[in-house]
């Protein structure tokens, strides 16, 4: 507080009465100048604590309300002359107030001699004292009570808006529910467990009667569109846990060509993991490895980092490269994260799901003939160029969900998800059981 009256004394020496009059406070009558004016322009809202109509002895009733980022103090109906004119500007930081006003003499001749003061106001539940850091020029102490009129209990003004805001959201969430299942969701009617095809890359992925899913950008951007109110990037598919709510896989297929293996022998997960440590952003406290980058016997590279934030967030991705004849499958797994998350039955997870993807004769890796087009990157600048720290700008996103069908707190833009909330013991165990369904299935 002390800072705040030093910088506040340094504006008053190197501005005018007259600047700060014009910023500050006012002698224009602009505003409301009688009781049921002022009134009229607080209903209808939520108000802040110091909003309201107040009276003191010598001002009479005073105006208080939200103008952008600060808050005016009006003079609306008392004994002096400046009835409708501006009085003070209020700026709070965080639960206490500030505030610039104007203070004035009588001259012997009637007129009045202007100043500026500051002070800072301590607010209670219907009264708040107006505390000056200086005396006035005539040495008199202007630190004075201020009693509320209206509305008289604002907690239970607010509280009206409250309940309708809840009801407001609810209607918009029970919309969204609705838009959510009008989705053209595969395997939703009749689950069983499947293959199905992948747009687009001459490849299937083996569905469990517990999945659902999207096909095609127009369905997924619909998808994206009720979440996030945007589309997505590219996805050719989104697949869902629609038992336990555990996983969404988003798979995106790149007919980039044929991507050569020659250099996977140079990929060192120690120079990776340096190297976004140290072009991690400044809010980032350090990225370590769930599971290195990983290239299995069917042509599929899987790897896993979390991300520690400075603000306490932890995050994670998770990638699946499976790779084709003219082309290769780019896979983000948002997983849900129990208090005893096993990092070695999660790689098992990913690889076992890498391992239901298939690509046709002829599309195959291994069907690669001379004369097929090549990939610019090959696996070691792919893994390297899908490696980097995602910021967190849809984070406010997930806030924006939790309302919305709390089973669907997870599904946010892949492959991020932040790693909130305690799971029970069970639903570590429906994610070991689903892992060995996959694996009796395939």
């Amino acid at each position: 507080m002390k800072l705040i009256k030093f910088y506040t004394f340094l504006f008053l020496v190197f501005f005018s009465s007259n600047v700060l009059s014009s910023e500050f406070w006012s002698n224009k009558v602009d505003g409301p100048t009688s009781n049921e004016e002022a009134i009229k322009m607080l209903q209808g809202k939520k108000l802040d604590p110091i909003e309201g109509l107040w009276f003191t002895d010598g001002l009479g009733t005073l105006l208080i309300f939200k103008d952008q980022n600060q808050f005016k103090m009006y003079i609306v109906e008392g004994p002096t002359d400046f009835n409708g004119t501006l009085e003070a500007t209020i700026f709070k930081r965080g639960n206490s107030y500030d505030f610039i006003g104007r203070v004035w003499y009588t001259q012997t001749d009637g007129s009045y001699k202007y100043g500026s003061q500051s002070g800072q106001i301590e607010l209670y539940n219907n009264y708040f004292f107006q505390k000056y850091d200086s005396l006035s020029d005539e040495g008199v102490n202007m630190d004075h009570k201020v009693t509320r009129i209206w509305p008289e209990d604002i907690v239970a003004y607010n509280n009206k808006f409250k309940q309708k805001e809840t009801n407001s959201e609810e209607t918009k969430q029970d919309q969204k529910t609705k838009d959510f299942y009008a989705l053209n969701w595969f395997n939703l009617d009749d689950p069983k467990g499947h293959h199905a095809e992948i747009p687009n890359s001459n490849s299937e992925v083996y569905i469990l009667e517990t999945e659902i899913y999207l096909k095609g950008q127009d369905e997924i951007d619909k998808f994206y569109n009720i979440l996030f109110n945007e589309n997505a990037s590219s996805n050719d598919m989104v697949l869902i846990d629609n038992e336990n709510y555990g996983y969404t896989i988003y798979i995106d297929y790149l007919n980039d060509g044929y991507v050569s293996l020659e250099d996977w022998k140079d990929v060192d997960s120690k120079n990776f993991l340096e190297e976004m440590n140290s072009n991690a952003d400044k809010t980032i406290n350090n990225i370590i490895w769930v599971f290195e980058p990983k290239i299995n016997e069917n042509k599929n590279v899987t790897y896993s980092y979390k991300i520690n934030w400075e603000d306490g967030n932890i995050t994670l991705e998770t990638k699946i490269l499976v790779l084709g004849r003219k082309g290769y499958h780019d896979i983000a797994v948002v997983k849900k994260i129990t208090d005893d998350f096993d990092a070695k039955e999660f790689e098992e997870f990913a690889l076992e799901f890498a391992n239901t993807i298939n690509f046709k004769e002829g599309f195959k890796h291994s069907d690669y003939k001379s004369g097929d087009k090549v990939a610019a990157l090959t696996i070691g600048g792919l893994v390297a160029g899908s490696l980097g720290v995602k910021t967190l700008a849809k984070a406010g996103v997930l806030a924006k969900i939790l309302p919305f069908l709390i089973k669907f707190w997870w599904v946010i833009l892949a492959p991020i998800v932040g790693l909130i909330g305690i799971w029970s013991k069970n639903k570590k165990d429906n994610y070991q059981t689903k892992t060995r369904r996959r694996k009796k299935k395939d």
